[in-house]
């Protein structure tokens, strides 16, 4: 490789294994991916839509899309980061959080491939976008060095007791950190805030009870952490887009429907 190569890719939901001899970032779009960096479960995290990953030369890298995913790829040659200066910013493997100036490009990028124009690094948001992103690795290097949670023993906490859920300074007292840097770190190593994480697993645990048991929707709101049935109705159409009724009929073949009505 002998140019920096940045497209769109969609990665599929089966276990990989990768090794390069380029530095390579990820950036979400849409969709999530897991990835482990070299196998430390320290290093272990999601890409959303508002975080990203690198991934310095030589450092192998264990992945796999969560359901349908788009990501922002940039494969550096590792020739060309010595050559320009950038190498500081590939000094250590590390997830980052996207700041509100490499969001906006980020769409613009987007947008620009979903019209057709295919992407170049003599484009001037592309150029525009790779400045703003060396700038945001490069000075930070130390600071996203030191961003380590346990996303696997947090998850366990979390599902354990959904139906009282623990709240985020409960868990940074935990992780022996501050609310705000928790925070940070999460947001750095998942792509989203816990307070949208956890609700993304007191709905999943809602969806599986609806299509695995008969329990009542009022029941099962209880097991999840709602207040009543109205609430969880409310979260769960935002974000299946369907009511928990409609869910229960069309994955259960319409057999337990009545239950949740």
């Amino acid at each position: 490789m002998s140019a920096p190569i940045l497209e769109l890719r969609e990665y599929r939901p089966t276990d990989s294994t990768d090794t390069h001899d380029f530095h390579q970032v990820v950036i979400g779009l849409s969709g999530r991916m897991s990835i482990s960096l070299d196998g430390d479960a320290t290093q272990s995290g999601r890409v959303g839509a508002r975080n990203g990953v690198v991934i310095p030369a030589g450092v192998r890298h264990d992945y796999r899309g969560d359901g349908p995913n788009r990501q922002v790829v940039l494969d550096v040659p590792s020739h060309l980061a010595t050559m320009t200066g950038t190498e500081r910013a590939f000094s250590y493997e590390a997830f980052f959080a996207l700041d509100a100036k490499l969001l906006a490009l980020v769409q613009q990028v987007s947008a620009r491939v979903d019209d057709g124009c295919p992407l170049s690094a003599d484009d001037p948001v592309v150029c525009e976008w790779l400045a703003a992103l060396m700038a945001r690795l490069a000075p930070a290097r130390p600071a996203l060095r030191s961003v380590r949670l346990d996303l696997a023993r947090i998850d366990a906490r979390l599902q354990a007791e959904l139906a009282t859920p623990l709240d985020t300074a409960t868990l940074a007292q935990e992780a022996g950190m501050s609310v705000r840097h928790f925070h940070d770190c999460f947001v750095a190593m998942t792509g989203e805030t816990p307070h949208r994480h956890l609700m993304r697993l007191r709905l999943a645990r809602a969806a599986s009870l609806l299509t695995n048991s008969d329990a009542t929707l009022a029941d099962i709101a209880l097991d999840v952490g709602f207040n009543d049935q109205s609430a969880l109705t409310h979260a769960f159409r935002r974000h299946f887009h369907q009511t928990p009724a409609i869910w229960r009929r069309e994955h259960t073949g319409g057999g337990v429907t009545a239950s949740v009505n």
